[in-house]
């Protein structure tokens, strides 16, 4: 009997973290420059085998965006900076910047200085909200709807050219 118990114990662990694993797939990249200064390249990337352009679009789809950082050294204030502004301005409204602003100190308060090739990993679930890494460590989970798309669309709609670089896979296979 015992060993019935260890046995289904050691394939609910190994089916946990089988599940925990996916295999993303990069369907782009882009720049992302501050006047002068380019800070950071950033991919997009989505699950093997999912990538359907309306639902990623629609931000229904699993995504991951991977800040790979390019200068020498930004100090933390103004990694903190450009988050801040990066949220607010996707935000509908004073109200909606108002309301948010608790979700976004927190998560300002978890954000380090970047040094050069540092990656940093933002998963975007619909479900769950922003599960950000760092160094490979989960550091923040951001919640709330709201604030979720706006870290998205500041990113996926920056400008024409951005979105269509982030999404150049999907826009060659015409998916």
């Amino acid at each position: 009997m015992n060993g019935m118990k260890i046995v289904m114990l050691i394939s609910w662990l190994t089916m946990t973290l089988l599940s925990d694993t996916t295999e993303w797939v990069k369907l782009g990249e882009a720049e992302v420059s501050w006047g002068y200064k380019t800070p950071y390249r950033i991919n997009m990337m989505a699950p093997k085998g999912i990538h359907d352009l309306e639902d990623i679009r629609n931000g229904v789809q699993l995504i991951q965006f991977e800040l790979e950082w390019l200068a020498p050294l930004t100090p933390q204030d103004q990694v903190r900076d450009h988050f801040k502004t990066l949220i607010e301005s996707q935000l509908d409204s004073p109200e909606s910047i108002q309301f948010s602003q608790t979700l976004i100190n927190r998560m300002l308060n978890k954000l380090p200085e970047a040094n050069r090739f540092d990656r940093w990993q933002f998963v975007y679930s619909p479900d769950s909200g922003t599960h950000i890494y760092i160094d490979q460590q989960q550091v923040h989970i951001l919640i709330g709807s709201e604030i979720n798309r706006a870290l998205y669309n500041a990113w996926l709609y920056r400008d024409p050219v951005t979105t269509s670089k982030l999404l150049t896979r999907l826009l060659k296979l015409g998916k």
